[in-house]
């Protein structure tokens, strides 16, 4: 996985000329200062196909917003991945390099798709003036405030809420995607037994997303039996690691809703 980083810049072993493979037919242009936001997709994001979703997603609804954002060309990992396994030299080096792209770029107000990437620059990075990191669900949830975004279409029907580790516990953010689901006209949002601070982990963090976990010891096995025994027609979460333990998890268990 390191040489991975080290030969692509990015964990999952992929070509960096595909690192922009998600925003084929877009139309996304390059940061500039003065830009609202800076949209930092992360290399799950970048290549991850069911990510790959999420990041288009997000896309439109920024756009719908009105926000002016543009993307880093050749956008670098953050080093979580890194961090993570304990390689605190290179990870050094990668820190200092990106911070020195990014201040440089004038990037004030950054939206991650990633609560791994938002632990990154929030709590591994040095600060500068007016440097911002958000996870999108905060950033989308302040375009709600502020009016800027509305959902309009009803979707009936009932979900419930998955609070990521790196998103909850790190660093308290259990409000703001709640907020957003509450704003969508028809869904009615079920709190699972476990949640917020008690909120079971999906199995993704501390490196273990890099690890082959059997079928029967998974973590996010026992959040999908969690949330069948809740009845609700949808789980949702807000982290890309999240989403993949969790859907691994659903299909092993055969679960099909």
């Amino acid at each position: 996985m390191l040489w991975a980083i080290h030969w692509d810049g990015n964990p999952w072993d992929q070509p960096p000329s595909q690192r922009e493979a998600w925003a084929k037919g877009l139309g996304l242009t390059p940061f500039a200062s003065g830009d609202e936001a800076l949209l930092y997709i992360g290399c799950t994001g970048a290549y991850d196909r069911r990510s790959q979703r999420i990041a288009r997603s997000l896309v439109a609804l920024l756009r719908a917003a009105g926000v002016k954002f543009g993307i880093l060309r050749d956008e670098p990992c953050c080093g979580e991945s890194i961090r993570t396994v304990g390689q605190e030299e290179y990870l050094a080096e990668v820190v200092a390099a990106n911070t020195e792209r990014f201040r440089e770029a004038g990037v004030q107000t950054l939206v991650t798709v990633s609560p791994h990437c938002l632990d990154m620059f929030r709590a591994h990075y040095p600060p500068w003036d007016g440097f911002r990191p958000l996870h999108y669900t905060e950033y989308l949830a302040e375009l709600v405030d502020a009016g800027r975004l509305r959902f309009a279409r009803e979707l009936p029907g009932t979900v419930a809420y998955h609070d990521p580790c790196y998103l909850g516990r790190r660093h308290g953010i259990y409000d703001a995607p709640r907020k957003l689901l509450a704003a969508i006209p028809g869904l009615t949002l079920v709190e699972l037994p476990l949640s917020r601070e008690d909120a079971l982990c999906c199995g993704g963090g501390g490196g273990r997303m890099w690890l082959e976990t059997h079928a029967g010891e998974r973590f996010g096995d026992l959040r999908i039996r969690e949330a069948q025994g809740t009845d609700v027609d949808w789980l949702a979460t807000a982290c890309p690691f999240c989403v993949l333990c969790l859907e691994d998890s659903a299909k092993v268990l055969g679960v099909d809703r």
